[in-house]
This record gives structure tokens, C-alpha cells and sequence, in this order.
């Protein structure tokens, strides 16, 4: 499938959220939809990687700040 990823997501993660969602083996399509696009959204701590279409969501991962 084909990533797009929010602009606020910096890109040294991006790497490892697409290691993430490669684990996850979600598929080469939406199960709801057909699309083939995931669009990954930054909201708060929490990645939500869901259908770029119908907005189905796939997985959600809690980021957290290194000290």
C-alpha cells in the first residue's frame, strides 16, 4: 500500500512508522473500502494510521518523547 504521511510527522519517524505498519501486514487494499492508500495522522502523542479514503483505522501508535 501507499503511505502519505501528515506534514506535522517528523521525518526521522517516518521510517520506523513504516516499519510498523510493513509488521502489521495490512494488506495490499482497504478491507472496507478497495483504496490502496494509508494515510498516517498525527494526533497528540498518538499515530493513527488509517484508509486515506473511507478513514478506517488500522493501527495507532503512542509516541513518546526521548529525555
Amino acid at each position: 500500500m501507499k503511505v502519505i504521511f501528515d506534514p506535522d510527522i517528523p521525518e526521522d519517524l517516518r521510517e520506523d512508522i513504516l516499519e510498523a505498519i510493513n509488521e502489521e501486514n495490512i494488506g495490499n487494499a482497504c478491507k472496507i473500502c478497495g483504496c490502496d492508500t494509508l494515510y498516517v495522522a498525527l494526533l497528540e502523542n498518538i499515530l493513527d494510521v488509517k484508509c486515506y479514503e473511507c478513514g478506517h483505522s488500522y493501527l495507532e501508535i503512542e509516541i513518546a518523547e526521548e529525555e
